[in-house]
């Protein structure tokens, strides 16, 4: 059994509208937006841990565990988590799903360990043998999502150099990536991400009922058919005007607009305006670097040079 740690990505964790019992959600907002002392904000985090665990057993004890269980958003960091995230912590599909969304922290220590019950846990960035040595009470759903693996490391390197939060530990290298040329920059951040495609490599065809998987370019081109897929995968089922609203508030404009409205005045969003691609600024060396990690993997993906 692997023993590799989850990575989580934050998110913003609410109790259903029918569960009465208070929950630190305003906590868990407040140490997303203000608190940018890693410690602290780890803190807070546990505390949302502990809120949910307990809540999972309220509902086992009550029979009032949902229908589905758990959902689990997967795939690579920079492949739509934080659309993911939006999807599924939107306060109308939590009404009718009835999970609480879980942060990133301490659960990803213990893989064999269930997530609590009724939760929803975004941003799973592990392979497809760790994702089967979980183990789960209750029924459950999985979206992983790929992308364009050279795309991945190009975002990655945006969100590096720019978009992404201070992070204690990582700040002195972020700066000097910042000062390499992009071309340099860019080996740099392939050289570091061998894993994820060796992780994303392992879901290329995944046969499981409880798995769905999606193509986040094909969700940004079409979001009406692939939301609706996603939602019918996860048997969530929302009125027309609820969709509609739902569909709306996970735009991409939308969620910039939500970004920037948490970040200094002149800061870049996590959803950039400067959408350069692969296309634009690969050489030949970046190509082949990437293809090192895991050849031939975009091909079988159905992703085209």
């Amino acid at each position: 059994m692997s023993t590799r740690r989850f990575r989580l990505s934050p998110s913003t964790p609410e109790a259903p509208a029918r569960d009465h019992t208070p929950h630190p959600s305003a906590a868990r907002e407040w140490a997303t937006r203000v608190v940018q002392w890693d410690p602290a904000r780890n803190t807070i985090k546990r505390a949302v841990h502990v809120a949910a665990r307990a809540r999972g057993f309220r509902l086992e004890r009550a029979g009032a565990v949902p229908p589905i269980a758990n959902i689990y958003a997967a795939g690579s960091p920079k492949a739509g988590s934080q659309w993911m995230k939006a999807l599924f912590d939107h306060p109308v599909v939590r009404r009718h799903t009835g999970l609480f969304t879980l942060p990133q922290l301490d659960y990803q220590l213990k893989p064999s360990k269930p997530f609590p019950a009724g939760t929803f846990v975004p941003g799973l960035y592990f392979s497809l043998d760790e994702y089967r040595a979980m183990t789960h009470r209750h029924p459950h759903r999985l979206i992983y999502m790929f992308r364009d693996p050279r795309d991945l490391f190009v975002s990655g390197y945006f969100s590096a150099i720019g978009t992404h939060r201070p992070v204690a530990g990582y700040e002195e290298w972020r700066s000097s990536l910042r000062d390499l040329p992009i071309e340099e920059g860019l080996l740099e951040i392939i050289r570091l991400g061998g894993v994820r495609l060796k992780e994303m490599a392992t879901w290329e065809g995944v046969d499981d009922p409880n798995v769905a998987t999606y193509k986040l370019e094909e969700v940004s081109a079409d979001p009406r058919a692939n939301v609706a897929a996603i939602f019918k995968h996860c048997e969530i089922s929302l009125s027309p005007d609820e969709f509609e609203a739902v569909l709306g508030d996970v735009s991409r404009e939308a969620l910039q607009v939500k970004d920037l409205a948490q970040r200094a005045e002149g800061s870049e969003s996590h959803y950039r305006v400067d959408r350069k691609t692969f296309r634009d600024l690969f050489t030949a060396e970046h190509y082949a670097a990437v293809d090192a990690l895991a050849p031939g993997l975009a091909a079988r993906l159905g992703y085209v040079d």
